[in-house]
């Protein structure tokens, strides 16, 4: 074998790995811009779903400063909720999901997400919105007081 084959077969094999790593990045934009799509056509739909139960629009895409602290020490963020919504005298934060598993409330991400919006909006509950099933459910933790709606 030569060098020269090496050096070319080294190229190659870089080359491919550039090339791989490139095209995952693509496959990922690709995939987010979807999700994004599928969210916000999920969130407008779901407009006549909650106001087809009774609720009244307050607000969408409401963000919110929060403060976490560590050590003491405030660590302010930011958080947006699809949608502030009332209905019977009480405001909800409500939170829309489509795809498979978003939707489940006892999936991690999805989960961890409205127990955040139940700690830091000033809401009398939680909802979730499934698009993929156009169900509007009530989300609480047990040991917790937070209204029904």
């Amino acid at each position: 074998m030569s060098k020269l084959w090496i050096a070319n077969v080294a190229a190659l094999l870089i080359a491919g790995a550039l090339l791989g790593r490139w095209l995952a990045r693509w496959w990922r934009g690709v995939v987010m811009a979807r999700r994004r799509r599928q969210g916000a056509r999920g969130e407008e739909d779901a407009i006549p779903v909650l106001r087809g139960a009774g609720y009244r629009i307050l607000e969408d895409q409401h963000p919110l400063q929060c403060t976490v602290l560590v050590d003491g020490e405030p660590r302010p963020y930011g958080i947006r909720a699809d949608f502030l919504v009332a209905r019977d005298g009480k405001r909800y934060v409500a939170e829309v999901k489509t795809g498979k598993r978003a939707p489940d409330p006892t999936h991690e991400r999805t989960r961890r997400q409205l127990l955040e919006y139940a700690l830091c909006y000033p809401v009398d509950g939680v909802l979730l919105v499934d698009m993929e099933a156009r169900e509007i459910h009530t989300v609480a933790w047990e040991g917790t007081s937070q209204a029904t709606p």
